[in-house]
């Protein structure tokens, strides 16, 4: 799958004619994980579009502007994208980055199932403009700079854990974004939900942990506990079962765990079986719990192309 130019056509968003970059500027895509990494690099009065990578099924797509200046118009809204920026988008919904200058894009496609978002929160993100502050972004800049250069040098094990940090920080941008600060009176409310997610962590081998457990353990009632964890991104069963499948996915990646069963990884973090735990698992990371753990540290060879800026 490569990343296209608009061809010289009327763009239907903004009306502007465009004309084709020069395919030399065009990187295919790439995997990293579970993830789909690219770069675009092309002329000024281009227009570039981003479809998606076959079988992700719904995503979001996390776009870095490395170069240049640009327009990025979403629901036809133009706003301006200049070096440095984020932007987050539905991948549901057509986009389209029109270049005032030379310009080099980085791309990465992220599937839903790996993001511990509400559709709310997805929602929310997708509609802030392209950014460069706050707590996260220049964190998550660098980052995303040094995997589009480095993607064919990464192990498939290695490539994994990545794109999991990556799908960590995205879930950070929704909550630093939903997060009311410090200024709101409500340190209480932050300081219960970190209590919660320490019970959660301390109790996941526990089959019996549900919502109304946690509610219970804590003396609040599930509706409130409901509304502290949408307003930090997630929900409470969706939480519970990030947390357990990120723990069964370290155990099964320790070096001297070939042998550790399926079962056994299943039972210790409080899966009802293998079979449901081997479902969750290929759901949230496309590949089953025994191939993560039979993935050895050879390096793929490396893709042809130019070293991303």
């Amino acid at each position: 799958m490569s990343l296209t130019s608009v061809p010289g056509r009327t763009d239907t968003a903004s009306g502007t004619g465009v004309r084709s970059a020069d395919p030399a500027h065009v990187r295919s895509s790439q995997s990293l994980g579970f993830l789909r990494v690219g770069t675009v690099r092309g002329p000024a009065r281009s227009s570039f579009r981003a479809p998606a990578p076959a079988g992700i099924g719904p995503y979001l797509l996390l776009g870095l502007h490395a170069s240049g200046r640009a327009t990025l118009v979403r629901r036809e809204t133009a706003e301006a994208c200049r070096p440095g920026d984020l932007f987050v988008c539905d991948g549901a919904e057509p986009l389209v980055l029109q270049a005032s200058q030379d310009c080099t894009l980085h791309l990465v496609w992220i599937p839903r199932r790996a993001l511990t978002l509400t559709d709310q929160q997805a929602r929310a993100l997708s509609d802030r403009a392209p950014f460069a502050d706050g707590s996260v972004a220049p964190l998550l800049g660098p980052l995303l700079r040094e995997l589009v250069r480095a993607v064919p040098e990464y192990a498939p094990r290695t490539a994994l854990h990545l794109a999991g940090t990556v799908a960590e920080l995205v879930t950070l941008l929704a909550v630093e974004e939903a997060d009311p600060g410090p200024q709101d009176g409500a340190e209480g409310r932050r300081a219960l939900v970190r209590r919660l997610r320490a019970y959660v962590d301390a109790h996941l081998w526990d089959r019996g942990l549900t919502p109304a457990s946690v509610a219970a353990a804590q003396h609040i009632s599930i509706r409130y506990l409901h509304k502290l964890f949408e307003s930090h991104g997630s929900t409470v069963g969706r939480w519970i079962r990030h947390r357990r499948l990120e723990e069964a996915r370290r155990e099964l990646a320790r070096p001297g765990r070939d042998d550790t069963t399926v079962a056994a990884v299943a039972a210790r973090w409080g899966f009802a079986g293998a079979a449901h735990f081997s479902r969750s698992f290929r759901a949230a990371y496309g590949m089953s719990p025994s191939d993560w753990r039979d993935i050895r540290a050879a390096r793929p060879a490396p893709a042809s192309g130019g070293a991303a800026d």
